[in-house]
């Protein structure tokens, strides 16, 4: 009788093979440090990853202790390591390594022990993954949440769904809503009616991968409008695909009045060189009529030129400091007081008011001066203008511009941009009130302002 020998399960043992061919695979092209040992320590696997990380070569290493090759040997995260490795179960730990140069590497190790059928521990394995690009990672991150925690400026992320995201404290500070009432929450709380198709049109822009830079206007949580320098930009996750958008806000409030002053100014500019033509003239055709001859107009002229400039200096200077009262009236009547100067009469105490009240009241003095010289008592020989001020029993401080004893005065037909400036701008500008009156006998002019603008107004009382 013949006996025969069972073959092998050839199915089951080619399966066994390629799967162990592509565990080796694996572990050899790992990014990972991929290393095994006997359970005593030495090392017997050593794949091309824990090459790039310590630098040894598999064959340097194989062989090896694993704690002498890896960590000098008072290094009680390294003893540690090895006697949890024998241990049951998997674990997870964060240390430093020495590489083949001995400088320190930190790295988080993955172990666990390789057991036999019998359940016994036959090698130990290593999953060895460097901290150092986390590391750098999780410290760029800490600076940027730094920037934008610390920003003046509002910066906040917006999802697909257009749901807020995150919010920084500027953007507390500039819509008025905390962290917790806008996280969440739609962008569109912050968007006037009129700016909802604006805004859906940026955000589609951004959603598509581009960048936006515009300037619009949002608004607060008590419904005030802000003028903002928006730039949106796409938010990707690490796949690069767009997730949704971050956005920086930027308050120009304060530069878009600024524009407008500016503005204003430049018509006040182009409006006061015309002026300022108008009164040369003037003060050339009146310096000609009492000039007998050409040296003595010359004479004349040329002072008044110098007192207008004065004026002007005057002026200028008061943007940055009080000017006396006195002295700022006497700067801009003093190039149409002819040679009598007593056709001009000032009373009151002598008191300083601060830059701003000193720009808009030299402004409306400019301009009733000019217009006395053009057309009112100025404008003839026999002409006077008395000005008054001081405080009154209401607390507040008030001056008056009267004329009389020149030609007869009519209501002008046509309000130009001098009486804007005396019955509105000069008042507004000070919180007060301002009256202005077209009188028979001469015009009139008197404005109300808050004693505030005086400069040390607290030593200054009405009588």
């Amino acid at each position: 009788m013949t006996s025969t020998v069972p073959e092998p399960d050839q199915p089951h043992t080619q399966a066994k093979r390629d799967s162990e061919a592509l565990l080796a695979a694996l572990i050899s092209f790992s990014r990972d440090a991929i290393v095994s040992t006997s359970p005593q320590g030495v090392i017997q696997t050593w794949n091309d990853g824990a090459q790039r990380l310590l630098g040894w070569s598999a064959h340097d290493a194989t062989g090896q202790p694993m704690l002498a090759l890896v960590t000098d040997m008072a290094n009680e995260k390294g003893r540690e390591l090895m006697a949890r490795a024998m241990k049951a179960e998997p674990f997870q730990m964060e240390l430093e390594l020495l590489d083949h140069q001995g400088r320190r590497v930190e790295v988080s190790v993955g172990a666990a022990p390789v057991r036999d059928r019998q359940d016994k521990i036959i090698a130990l394995s290593f999953i060895i993954r460097d901290l150092r690009r986390r590391r750098r990672f999780e410290a760029n991150d800490a600076m940027l949440a730094s920037l934008v925690r610390q920003s003046r400026d509002p910066i906040f992320s917006v999802t697909r769904e257009g749901l807020i995201s995150s919010w920084n404290p500027a953007s507390e500070t500039l819509y008025g809503y905390s962290a917790e009432e806008a996280l969440n929450q739609p962008i569109s709380m912050i968007m006037p009616q009129d700016k909802r198709a604006e805004s859906q049109a940026m955000f589609a822009a951004v959603l598509r991968g581009e960048m936006v830079f515009f300037e619009t206007q949002r608004q607060r949580k008590d419904g005030r409008l802000v003028e903002v320098a928006i730039s949106g930009a796409p938010l990707r996750d690490v796949q690069g695909d767009i997730i949704g958008l971050s956005a920086i806000h930027r308050d120009i409030t304060q530069q878009r009045q600024h524009e407008e002053q500016m503005r204003l100014v430049m018509r006040e500019l182009a409006h006061r060189s015309k002026n300022l033509l108008a009164i040369i003239l003037s003060m050339a055709a009146q310096t000609a009529r009492n000039s007998p001859a050409l040296p003595e107009f010359n004479a004349r002229f040329t002072q008044r030129l110098q007192g207008l400039a004065h004026s002007h200096d005057l002026l200028i200077q008061q943007n940055w400091r009080g000017a006396p009262i006195r002295e700022l009236i006497k700067s801009h009547l003093e190039p149409f007081m002819e040679d009598d100067k007593t056709r001009v009469t000032l009373e009151g105490p002598d008191v300083i008011v601060d830059p701003k009240a000193a720009q808009n009241i030299g402004l409306a003095l400019h301009e009733l001066a000019t217009n006395a010289s053009k057309y009112g008592a100025l404008s003839g020989a026999t002409g006077r203008v008395a000005i008054n001020w001081g405080a009154t029993a209401e607390g507040t401080f008030a001056l008056e511009w009267r004329e009389c004893g020149g030609p007869r005065v009519k209501t002008p037909k046509r309000k130009g941009f001098g009486q804007t400036v005396l019955e509105r701008l000069t008042s507004q500008a000070l919180e007060g009130q301002a009256s202005l009156s077209f009188a028979s006998e001469g015009v009139i002019w008197r404005i109300e302002i808050p004693i505030s603008y005086l400069v040390d107004s607290g030593e200054w009382r009405a009588a």
